[in-house]
């Protein structure tokens, strides 16, 4: 099938891997996947030691004020083009939304000059040259500038696996009229992941639903929290899907998680996974589900969706 996600100048260097707090001690495996195929594809970045966290669950959860989420977001972008990687590339949906309302307010020259006043203390200032040349991507945006070359890259085919994705709120509706293709049926992941042989999902209904965590609403309205996300493994389910794949630790964190204990409470089945999309690329590429993927992170058993896809077998790279 043809894709629907537009096409877009390839992205092959001059990035800086934004990293992220939850992917790191939630889905190591999800930042280790996506430095394989960045490294697979061809594509040159850094992790940089200078760049810090951007305080995105603080700032949602009413813990940490915007000012002091707004200077970290100019820090970190004087950061990325000072290293000449001015494309910084979000494992988190999260840090590409929080990062990308921080350069917009950093127009606003009263914002910007509060902001430099505390950046004139480590030595650095965010200018019209770091403003102009800092880009705000989300990881699966630099797949996708190269993905002509994912076909022959294939070394396991997913032939018969029923992929749906769950689009990351903050990748569609916080800058809607930037996302790589309709913010209302996001396509992809599933674009990407097509040259492997998914069967996909495409606009399934309440694709667009939330994942149900809100972040503060886990744990101070967990009723609620839990109920949305029953009603989204519902209509997966009923869709009849072997994957569920993410691209925001956060919505992993509230379904795989949670999955069982749901499926558990409810007396229903469920019977699928959940991957982040480069978990799921990296496994069709021929990544080892281990050392790569870190599928042992996971609180799901992944292990008969691996024997399915023939991941427990090394494949020559």
């Amino acid at each position: 099938m043809p894709h629907t996600t537009p096409e877009v100048d390839p992205i092959g260097g001059g990035v800086q891997l934004f990293r992220s707090c939850m992917v790191s001690s939630e889905y190591p495996g999800a930042e280790a996947a996506t430095r394989w195929l960045f490294e697979k594809l061809g594509v040159e970045y850094i992790v940089n030691p200078e760049q810090t966290c951007c305080t995105g669950m603080g700032y949602y959860t009413d813990l940490m004020p915007f000012a002091t989420t707004l200077a970290i977001a100019a820090r970190n972008a004087c950061v990325a083009v000072e290293a000449g990687h001015p494309v910084q590339a979000y494992l988190c949906s999260t840090c590409y939304a929080i990062n990308k309302r921080a350069h917009r307010v950093l127009e606003v020259p009263e914002h910007r000059e509060e902001v430099n006043r505390a950046l004139a203390e480590i030595g650095r200032v965010y200018d019209d040259t770091i403003a102009q040349t800092i880009q705000h991507r989300h990881v699966l945006e630099v797949l996708w500038s190269q993905h002509e070359k994912l076909a022959g890259l294939v070394r396991r085919r997913l032939g018969g696996i029923r992929v749906a994705s769950h689009p990351a709120c903050h990748y569609c509706k916080v800058f809607p009229d930037e996302v790589l293709g309709d913010s209302e049926n996001l396509m992809l992941a599933e674009d990407l992941l097509e040259p492997a042989g998914v069967i996909s999902t495409g606009n399934y209904p309440e694709k667009t639903t939330h994942c149900g965590a809100g972040f503060r609403q886990r744990f101070v309205n967990p009723s609620m929290s839990m109920a949305v996300t029953r009603e989204k493994l519902r209509r997966l389910a009923a869709e009849k899907v072997d994957v569920c794949v993410h691209m925001c630790p956060n919505c992993t964190v509230q379904f795989d998680r949670h999955h069982d204990i749901i499926e558990r409470d409810s007396d229903e089945k469920y019977p699928f996974v959940h991957l982040h999309v480069q978990q799921l690329v990296a496994l069709a590429l021929g990544a080892d589900p281990d050392t790569v993927c870190g599928v042992a992170a996971h609180s799901q058993d992944l292990e008969p969706l691996l024997q399915r896809i023939g991941a427990r077998q090394a494949v020559p790279l």
